[in-house]
């Protein structure tokens, strides 16, 4: 059986175990912590983060990015969550790219005021992060409002969907400042539509 590594406070951890779910990809879960255990981090990826997926011969897939890939192909064209060519394809990767780049954007902002003293804290920087992440929010605001109440590409759910209700939900714990209610409400309608589904729900965010 397949084994997901990483905890659902990731929001990357958590796409690939919602994404698991809804493909009804048979699997286990390690919940591992790499700021509680990295040495344990760092024994399934050499750069010591998560999501990690461990195949069932022993290899290991690192990053959530290329463990979807792996997903996809496995469960082929017809269920992938993934449209398989064409511009269905590039809209998909796209908004994706935007969904994750929020992340990074916002993750970095909220290690720069927890992982550094307060003396060293570069606010500036912390704006900049954070307008960057609010370009990509207001990028899937403005999709989500055009499909009206539809998913951001189709009729059916897929991982663009996936990627951005999942950060948004990421961000109303851990960046409040960034989701305030009424900024984005195409996104967060798309979003309370997604968490409402059965695979988000087996799925919580963890609480830090």
């Amino acid at each position: 059986m397949l084994k997901l590594i990483g905890r659902n406070l990731s929001p990357y951890s958590r796409r690939v175990a919602v994404a698991m779910t809804l493909l009804d990809i048979p699997h286990s879960r390690e919940y591992l912590s790499v700021t509680a255990d990295p040495d344990r981090g760092l024994e399934v990826n050499p750069v010591g983060r998560v999501p990690v997926l461990e195949l069932e011969d022993g290899e290991r897939l690192i990053e959530s990015a290329a463990i979807l890939d792996y997903l996809m192909e496995l469960v082929g064209p017809a269920k992938s969550l993934i449209p398989p060519h064409g511009r269905a394809r590039r809209d998909c990767i796209q908004f994706m790219a935007i969904g994750s780049g929020v992340l990074d954007k916002s993750v970095n902002a909220i290690y720069e005021v927890r992982r550094r003293p307060a003396e060293k804290v570069h606010e500036p920087w912390r704006q900049h992060l954070l307008r960057q992440s609010a370009g990509g929010l207001a990028a899937l605001d403005a999709r989500a409002a055009s499909r009206a109440g539809a998913w951001l590409l189709n009729d059916q759910i897929g991982m663009a969907d996936i990627t951005a209700a999942v950060a948004v939900t990421f961000l109303r714990v851990m960046v409040p400042e960034l989701v305030t209610e009424g900024l984005y409400p195409a996104l967060y309608a798309l979003t309370e539509r997604a968490e409402a589904l059965p695979p988000f729900q087996a799925h919580p965010l963890e609480k830090p």
